[in-house]
């Protein structure tokens, strides 16, 4: 996460010998804290690239060393790796911090994760990188890159060529660019302040295995089944996405236990998936699965006509299996905290037995890892 920098008295002190005025001085320290704020905001939403550039401008007014610090993890988390590799470098060279050893580790890490880009074209034309500007050509050597997917554009004028390619750690690219009449008019592709949502969504990796635990709520209060604890073991293989959403299929076996109760299922299903913003690793899924539901009751007691399994013939029964058709949509949210991690929350989710003789609605609640392959 980012580091709470306080703006106050101290950065005044600092300010004042920078300034000739108070009045100066206040007025830098009033626009830092603004700019560290839209930072803080913008990193919040998933803006990276705007995180960053607010945290350099309030860097550039205070010199607070922790906002380079802030700029340097907002460049990490949106993935723009020569732009975190140069912020962390600053940080280092600002001064001594206590976390030295700690980010060198990370810069051997993300230093290993670059590609190299070289574009071969004899024109005079700046390059872009997912709408920021990275260069000119002609490009005497190659430039370090991100690794991941990514829209390289070189344009000059009203002529532009472009591609959109998946950078791998430590594999070099070449390209030969051929720039041909941009039909959008002239500089219609020079656009590099508040660019993000123009760079291309990464490709989420199709195949996950997911781990969860959670709880079944009987609503009515008849315990068929009653209230218990489920344990779910899934996968499920991306078919669509594109930038706001996307579609899987899913394959699921819960198993939930307590009470007298064993209950299983073998579900199959859809999730559907959206994203409130392209670089944000959020989703809000809707899913719904529907299969088959097998339910277990197992009693020491004496028989007796109130036992779930007296309206099971033969009765009157002390234990018996139910066999039916099991449904269970559900709202759940979905954060990635690397491409192939993500952490689920499981928000409402309605667990539907259609065994006869019997069929009570449960409410389900829980949390889940997924690993993608």
């Amino acid at each position: 996460m980012i580091r709470e920098v306080l703006l106050g008295s101290l950065l005044l002190g600092v300010l004042g010998t920078l300034s000739p005025s108070t009045c100066a001085a206040d007025e830098a320290l009033e626009i830092a804290r603004k700019r560290y704020q839209a930072g803080e905001q913008e990193f919040v939403n998933g803006r990276y690239w705007q995180a960053a550039k607010a945290f350099e401008e309030a860097y550039d007014l205070s010199k607070r060393v922790d906002l380079l610090y802030n700029a340097a993890r907002a460049y990490d988390r949106g993935d723009y790796t020569v732009r975190a590799i140069e912020a962390y470098e600053a940080y280092l060279k600002a001064g001594e911090v206590a976390d030295r050893a700690q980010i060198e580790k990370r810069l051997e890490a993300l230093r290993k994760s670059l590609a190299t880009l070289l574009i071969k074209t004899e024109e005079s034309a700046f390059l872009f990188v997912d709408g920021h500007e990275y260069g000119k050509t002609p490009m005497k050597e190659a430039i370090p890159m991100d690794g991941g997917y990514h829209r390289i554009e070189v344009r000059t004028g009203s002529r532009t060529w472009s591609r959109e390619q998946q950078f791998s750690a430590g594999q070099p690219y070449q390209f030969d660019a051929f720039l041909n009449e941009d039909k959008a008019g002239p500089g219609s592709g020079l656009v590099t302040v508040g660019a993000e949502d123009r760079r291309p969504k990464p490709k989420t990796r199709r195949l996950a295995v997911v781990l969860g635990a959670g709880a079944a709520i009987d609503i009515l209060g008849n315990n068929f089944p009653p209230h218990q604890i489920a344990v779910n073991l899934g996968a499920e293989y991306r078919v669509l996405e594109g930038t706001y959403a996307a579609l899987d299929l899913a394959v699921r076996v819960p198993v939930e236990f307590l009470q007298a109760w064993t209950n299983a299922g073998f579900l199959l299903g859809l999730r559907g998936a959206f994203t409130p913003l392209p670089r944000l690793p959020l989703e809000i899924v809707l899913s719904g699965d529907l299969g088959l539901g097998v339910l277990e009751f197992r009693s020491s007691a004496p028989p007796s006509g109130t036992s779930v399994c007296s309206l099971v013939p033969p009765s009157p029964l002390t234990s018996c299996t139910m066999y039916g058709v099991r449904l269970h949509p559900s709202l759940s949210l979905a954060y990635r905290v690397h491409p192939a991690v993500e952490l689920r929350l499981e928000v409402l989710g309605l667990d539907l037995n259609f065994t006869g003789p019997l069929a009570d609605p449960r409410l389900s609640f829980g949390v889940a890892a997924a690993y993608r392959f």
